[in-house]
């Protein structure tokens, strides 16, 4: 296990929370783990833990959102993991939250954002993988939140990511000489 969960931190994953209302309550969570599942009719996975207070009420109203984070929602992040560092934990107050023309919580300026309908529910070990068909897709300008080894980071390109070593290189070439 420890070996899995190391290895785990090597990955690179989207930051996104899950938003979901209606009957069965109102409720947000962080999750790193979202893919495209088909183009085709459009749908997406997430995997949320069973033991997490937003599953039952993802699985019983039959439909969420997930909201991608942009680079600027960090502390959004942290709220919807359950941190309490930057305000309250999993705090819809805040004016980061609208409401889509569904009735789903939405951030304000997400990197992107899906409006899904439950398709189906598999269990995974402690998780829930929840495949949804995607009802609305919203892409917009802004640098999507990154996460790995623990941290949060944003994507560079490669031109960038070897201009920045390059810079590095040649800075360390001049203090040593």
């Amino acid at each position: 296990m420890k070996a899995f969960t190391n290895a785990m931190r090597r990955a690179v994953s989207s930051v996104s929370i899950v938003t979901t209302s209606g009957e069965f309550g109102r409720y947000g969570l962080t999750v790193s783990s979202m893919t495209s599942v088909s183009a085709e009719p459009p749908m997406l996975l997430v995997c949320v833990n069973r033991n997490s207070v937003a599953h039952d009420a993802i699985a019983g109203n039959g439909r969420f959102a997930i909201n991608v984070l942009s680079a600027r929602q960090q502390d959004v992040a942290a709220s919807f993991a359950g941190s309490d560092d930057h305000g309250p934990a999993y705090d819809f107050s805040s004016d980061a939250w609208t409401v889509t023309s569904s009735g789903l919580p939405q951030l304000v300026n997400p990197a992107a954002l899906f409006e899904c309908e439950l398709d189906t529910a598999i269990a995974a070990g402690t998780h829930s993988i929840f495949v949804a068909r995607v009802t609305r897709a919203y892409g917009a300008e802004e640098t999507p939140l990154a996460y790995s080894n623990r941290e949060y980071s944003v994507p560079v390109g490669l031109a960038a990511a070897n201009a920045a070593t390059m810079s590095t290189k040649t800075v360390l070439e001049a203090h040593r000489a």
